[in-house]
């Protein structure tokens, strides 16, 4: 959200969805109409500390990646220059758990 917040800047536009799919997954999308992002670092965004920002410490995307991760989940982005970007992170709806003896 900071991320798109920033991107979208003062006049911009956010758009969150969130759905549950078939295959038992639910999945929350934050889509902004920013500058979108250049090929050539969508491939890095993801890394600890990689940042375009000039205050950027490079640890947010890395962070929510590792997270999503851990619950099971993945992340991706979608992007085309002036056209914004689009980060989907897909979670599974059930978690096998393991009974306590």
């Amino acid at each position: 959200m900071q991320n798109a917040r920033d991107a979208a800047a003062a006049n911009g536009h956010i758009q969150l969805q969130a759905r549950y799919l078939r295959n038992e997954s639910i999945e929350i999308s934050v889509q902004d109409d920013g500058p979108g992002i250049p090929p050539d670092k969508r491939e890095r965004i993801f890394e600890a500390y990689y940042t375009t920002k000039e205050r950027g410490t490079g640890l947010g995307l890395s962070v929510v990646k590792h997270n999503t991760e851990i619950y099971g989940g993945t992340v991706r982005v979608e992007s085309e220059l002036g056209k914004g970007a689009k980060f989907i992170l897909t979670f599974p709806a059930k978690m096998l758990m393991t009974p306590l003896t």
